[in-house]
């Protein structure tokens, strides 16, 4: 007998489906036909959704990010605090970054397992795209505010939030890496 669900519930179903099969098997070795039968659902039906494969990791990564950005966003937007305060709170270790992350199992197995590193690359490129347009915001109101003098908020806002990236990736499991980028902006900043 053909179920008939929602397609937002469908879509998400399959969705999560993929995620258990790109988890078991890795991106790479995973088929429509892998997901299909692991919902117990037609080929056909996967496509109706989902054109590709990547098409579903793409939903993956976008669904990912937001959730990280949002997560980690709590921490940051808190009213009232100055721009330094703020600082302190969201330039943190690899560890704070991925403590909201590990809620979702799956995801979490899927981009920072063995052999992930390119998808967590992905993945780490994909938030600070998403992240660029807060910190620009709470940038902009810094300085409306006079805690800073820049000329180009949108530059500052991309390098506050790719120049953080970069360092984490290559020195996140040191010690003070955290600290170093808090002081580095501040004292970039001027705060």
């Amino acid at each position: 007998m053909r179920v008939v669900k929602d397609p937002d519930t469908r879509k998400q179903e399959i969705l999560e489906g993929a995620l258990k099969v790109f988890a078991k098997k890795g991106y790479e070795k995973t088929t429509i036909t892998d997901i299909a039968k692991e919902l117990g659902i037609s080929q056909g039906l996967c496509y109706r959704y989902y054109p590709s494969k990547e098409e579903i990791y793409e939903a993956a990564l976008e669904e990912y990010a937001d959730m990280i950005v949002n997560s980690n966003l709590k921490r940051f937007g808190k009213k009232g605090r100055s721009l330094k305060e703020k600082i302190k709170t969201f330039s943190g270790s690899v560890e704070e970054y991925r403590e909201p992350e590990k809620s979702n199992e799956l995801l979490y197995d899927l981009f920072h397992g063995q052999n992930s590193r390119k998808m967590h690359d992905q993945l780490m490129m994909k938030t600070a795209s998403k992240l660029v347009p807060y910190i620009r915001k709470e940038l902009q109101e810094a300085k409306d505010k006079m805690e800073i003098d820049t000329a180009d908020i949108e530059a500052l806002a991309y390098f506050f939030v790719y120049g953080q990236i970069g360092m984490l990736l290559e020195h996140g499991n040191e010690k003070d890496c955290n600290k170093r980028i808090q002081d580095f902006l501040i004292d970039m900043l001027k705060l």
